[in-house]
């Protein structure tokens, strides 16, 4: 009688795959929410990050311990890394602006990515979770499934584009239905990623990640090349090139980490497995004694950088990286002076590297170490000394970037700038929380509108419904491209013998009300409809933004029905998370 249980393999296969499945749906129902203004922020960022960060690790370790003990474990890294989400969404007012910060987002990828292999290994044995031998080879299959996964799931839908494409010939849309409906897009991509990790860990002898390990060692020596020349052609150089610039920081510090990447991939795991060949173990060695004048440099140019115009939040980051690799740095280079069994020492250090690379991403995402605080204290101080003048500063990063602590410093400075009657900082200030964007704060007479386009719009572009005429106020701020791009539409003619574009006002958005916010509808080169949301603040801070259909998968583009029937007053303003315009068979909301 045939036996028709499941063997282990299948069963870890097909529940990683339904885990793979829950947690994308999870996170599918958390874009549905993400544009609903009564869903708190705080609560969709700490949502997000513990939704990703508990899929991401209990995944990732369901092969080394079984699929329960992972989803439970991956608790002791979720939980703590939402914490610190959270803390770093109350620094700004609206909290998952913080996912538009890339120093905040890779400390929080580096937090998860150095604590799930010794998560995995302390799981697996409580005993040996410091065991270097464990944690490289743990961390270096992590990150050689991940890879392969990511690239079975790219394999994967484009072979569903490619059937598409097919049965699109004969009429049959199956897969067509997969491709549109979100959640099942959503769904079927997590459980192919659950799916393959799965298969991945069942051949991981033969993915292991040793043979890459091998041809990486190769590279010490063209490493160690680099550096001695590098090194030995700056005296002859000349320094002035490199202190005082952050890319060059940038560079020193990039290139000892690859460095100090190279040396612990030629130490491996153990003896055993390490490097033997007598003339990569000389240079090895060599590199590992030449870093810290890397370091060195990178430090000096940093710190020339730092004091010319003070902290910024890069600056901050920089300068945690930097001290850290000169930990490494003098780490490695003591030991490898030491001589004797400095490989064996090397590997024991880099747990203990380990660990405080750990504590520092986890108090940069803490007020402990806030770069956006500690920056902007450094820059009102630079006013306050006098060595610092309006073009000087990072008005616009404070305005836009630096969240509440950039808010507050502006205050600090507007106080200040109007005891010294400074009037061109005030003015620099008021324009940087006008204009959103850097470029047209940096570039002001690129964006100046002529003195005939304005009345020209006025005149020319019709208001929807019973509303206050255009005026010049509506326009006030609206960079000179976008405004010469709706006069080209007006200019464009309608079947109708109206201009192609309309004003129409409504409250599509919650943060202000309908006199502070429009749509304005117009015709493009190609005859399409296309829309611009206008919003406005209570304080006056203008926004753009183009607006979609979300039924439609955000289509930004509609048949020129749309403009003829609004322009007719046949649409209506219907709730669509925000609020939308519902005119001729078509749903347009604001995008985010």
């Amino acid at each position: 009688m045939p036996d028709n249980r499941l063997t282990p393999e299948v069963r870890a296969r097909l529940s990683q795959a339904v885990a793979g499945f829950m947690a994308a749906l999870a996170l599918w129902a958390l874009a549905e929410t993400w544009s609903v203004s009564t869903f708190p922020d705080m609560a969709r960022l700490g949502l997000l990050t513990f939704v990703l960060v508990h899929a991401g690790v209990s995944l990732t370790m369901s092969g080394t311990v079984d699929l329960l003990r992972s989803l439970v474990g991956a608790f002791l890294v979720s939980v703590p890394a939402t914490v610190l989400a959270l803390s770093v969404g109350s620094r700004f007012d609206v909290a998952t602006n913080a996912l538009d910060h890339p120093n905040l987002v890779s400390a929080m990828s580096t937090l998860v990515f150095v604590a799930t292999p010794f998560l995995a290994v302390w799981l697996k044995d409580t005993k040996r979770w410091n065991d270097y031998s464990l944690l490289f080879e743990t961390a270096w299959e992590i990150t050689t499934r991940f890879l392969l996964v990511w690239l079975f799931l790219a394999m994967v839908w484009l072979v569903l584009f490619l059937s598409d494409a097919l049965l699109d010939l004969v009429k049959i849309g199956l897969v067509d239905i997969v491709m549109r409906t979100a959640w099942l897009a959503f769904g079927l991509s997590g459980a192919v990623i659950g799916f393959g990790l799965a298969v991945i860990h069942e051949v991981r002898e033969k993915v292991a990640p040793f043979p890459l390990l091998r041809l990486l060692r190769l590279l010490v020596p063209v490493m160690l090349g680099v550096v001695s020349i590098f090194l030995i052609a700056l005296p002859l150089r000349g320094l002035t090139g490199l202190f005082g610039d952050l890319s060059s920081a940038a560079i020193l510090m990039v290139t000892a980490s690859a460095a100090i990447a190279l040396i612990s991939t030629a130490v491996d795991r153990d003896d055993a497995h390490a490097i033997q060949t007598a003339g990569i173990v000389r240079a090895t060695r060599m590199l590992a004694i030449l870093l810290p004048i890397l370091v060195g440099l990178a430090i000096w140019a940093l710190a020339v950088r730092v004091s010319s115009y003070g902290w910024t939040p890069d600056r901050m980051l920089a300068a945690v990286i930097a001290g850290l690799l000169s930990v490494y740095a003098t780490g490695y280079a003591g030991l490898a002076l030491v001589g004797e069994n400095w490989q064996s020492r090397l590997r024991r250090c880099n747990v203990g590297f380990a660990i405080l690379l750990l504590g520092l991403a986890a108090i940069w995402l803490t007020p402990v170490l806030d770069g956006y605080r500690i920056s902007t204290a450094s820059q009102v101080s630079r006013y306050d000394a006098a060595t610092a003048g309006p073009d000087e500063l990072p008005i616009w990063e404070m305005a836009h970037d630096w969240g509440k602590a950039g808010d507050q410093g502006l205050e600090q400075l507007a106080t200040m700038a109007r005891v010294r009657n400074d009037q061109e900082l005030l003015r620099t200030i008021d324009r940087a929380r006008r204009i959103e964007s850097r470029y047209q704060f940096s570039e002001p007479d690129f964006f100046l509108p002529s003195d005939e386009i304005v009345p020209e719009l006025l005149a020319k572009m019709p208001v929807a419904g019973e509303r206050r005429p255009l005026d010049a106020n509506d326009l006030t701020d609206v960079p000179a491209h976008q405004l010469e791009t709706w006069h080209d539409g007006c200019q464009r003619v309608l079947p109708n013998g109206r201009p192609g574009c309309l004003f129409l006002r409504g409250a599509f958005s919650p943060v202000a009300d309908a006199d502070g916010q429009a749509f304005v509808l117009y015709l493009d080169a190609d005859g399409f409809v296309r829309v611009t949301h206008l919003l406005r603040s209570s304080n006056g801070d203008l926004r753009l933004r183009a607006a979609g259909a979300p039924a439609e998968n955000e289509n930004e583009t509609f048949p020129i029905e749309v403009l003829m029937q609004a322009q007719s007053g046949q649409f209506a303003i219907v709730p669509s998370g925000q609020k939308a315009l519902d005119v001729a068979g078509k749903v347009i909301a604001p995008r985010e």
